[in-house]
């Protein structure tokens, strides 16, 4: 794990987003560890948040690798604005853009440029590359939708990639692995600052993680686990 990537788990437990113990998901299964984006409200919660995003666009995508930051409504639009605060703040100056979840009726944006009436902030270029930066990733349709509206706008522009906090490394009721069908389906990466697999690592390493929750985690993630997690669970036993 990189020293971000360290210092972000930190702050999820500071912040009691992440937290270990016994919690009933909507799916009925009753996981060791969950984590609540919601709590993440405050503005230096917000600015970490940013931070982390950054951090991980320079690290996997690069400074020249993305033209604009995109946070699809509504939860992803204080994200996206958080997301370039903090580039700013590292010399990597990049517009932020968000869609309206209801077209705008009057004004510039109505009257000039169609699909400026879905947008909110300047239209992008035609071949604008886009960095998606959402909290999480559960079915991925807003995502889809999202991803539809900016070819639209940008008919030989890219999504490079969505970012995201945590990829559970999860898979879901049926069997299916959420965060590989959306980059099957749509072509585009998913890249989240961490997985849970480093997460867990960390937590146990810096000893925050005891004996017997450490037993149900690997548990847990041994049967609902993506082959990648079973893997490395199958590591630690």
């Amino acid at each position: 794990m990189q020293p971000y990537q360290k210092a972000f788990v930190d702050f999820l437990l500071e912040a009691e987003a992440l937290r270990i113990g016994e919690f009933t998901l909507k799916s009925g299964r009753v996981s060791p560890l969950f984590l609540n984006t919601g709590l993440l409200d405050t503005g230096g919660r917000y600015a970490r948040l940013g931070e982390a995003f950054a951090d991980t666009a320079l690290e996997r995508i690069g400074a020249d690798g993305f033209d604009v930051v995109f946070g699809p409504a509504y939860k992803g639009i204080p994200l996206g604005i958080a997301m370039v605060l903090a580039l700013a703040g590292k010399g990597v100056d990049k517009p932020a853009l968000s869609d309206r979840k209801e077209a705008k009726t009057h004004g510039g944006e109505a009257s000039d440029v169609p699909i400026a009436k879905r947008l909110l902030g300047r239209p992008p270029a035609a071949d604008a590359r886009f960095v998606m930066v959402d909290d999480v990733l559960t079915t991925g349709g807003t995502k889809v939708e999202a991803l539809e509206l900016l070819k639209e706008c940008s008919p030989k522009g890219k999504t490079v990639a969505l970012l995201v906090v945590l990829d559970r490394q999860e898979t879901r009721p049926d069997g299916s692995n959420a965060v590989a069908a959306f980059a099957e389906e749509t072509g585009v990466p998913v890249v989240p600052v961490v997985t849970l697999c480093e997460t867990l690592g960390y937590l146990r390493e810096s000893g925050r993680v005891d004996d017997a929750d450490w037993a149900r985690c690997l548990a847990y993630w041994r049967e609902y686990g993506t082959p990648e997690a079973k893997a490395w669970v199958a590591e630690q036993d």
